[in-house]
């Protein structure tokens, strides 16, 4: 069976519940045909947050989307992560980041490898606040992005994935982000079969 990974954030700094896991929080499990749902629990760490999403991934996983959550009043779909984050920003272990580049050699920006086009109009049409951004910023979220995006790039090409942002739930109410949530799923898990079945019909 296909793997959708849904990762989301743990709480952090001021905030006691993180949007972007309580929108998934009790989702595993079968999300169409031939597919499951698993999700994670991602830390607010420099240190830990990518070995815990990269521990999960195993071959079964033919999308993922992380989510985080930013002080906005619309669903962001970022579009570019960036090779590079905060020297200033402290993670939920105290620690900062202290080198130049997240992955040394790297490309300095990598482009999402979600529909993102077709994931804003979804939304949309569901009456649902939404927009695409150019970047993540410079803390977690952008540094989980682009680490996602370096390993499909070089090791799983045949994976769609990327990153969205989601508003606090005490700017969007955890009803709505859920609704965004399965609306979400639905209009990338449609892509994702329309793209494999193009891929197998061409003869080589």
């Amino acid at each position: 069976m296909k793997t959708l990974l849904l990762t989301g954030f743990a709480p952090w700094d001021c905030y006691d519940r993180n949007a972007s896991w309580e929108l998934l929080r009790g989702q595993e499990g079968v999300a169409a045909e031939g597919w499951q749902v698993r999700t994670l629990e991602v830390p607010v760490s420099w240190e830990r947050a990518w070995p815990v999403v990269a521990d999960a991934w195993d071959d079964s996983v033919r999308a993922m989307v992380a989510f985080g959550q930013a002080e906005d009043d619309e669903i962001r779909i970022e579009r570019f992560a960036v090779n590079a984050a905060s020297s200033k920003a402290v993670d939920v272990d105290g620690a900062k980041f202290a080198a130049p580049w997240i992955i040394p050699g790297a490309d300095h920006a990598l482009h999402t490898r979600l529909p993102w086009q077709r994931l804003e109009r979804a939304l949309a049409d569901a009456s649902l606040p939404v927009r695409t951004s150019l970047h993540a910023g410079d803390y977690l979220c952008n540094h989980l992005f682009y680490r996602i995006l370096h390993r499909i790039e070089h090791e799983r090409a045949s994976v769609t994935g990327g990153f969205v942002h989601v508003p606090t739930l005490a700017r969007m109410p955890l009803e709505q982000l859920v609704a965004a949530r399965r609306v979400f799923v639905a209009s990338l898990l449609e892509h994702v079969e329309i793209a494999q079945r193009a891929r197998s019909a061409v003869v080589p």
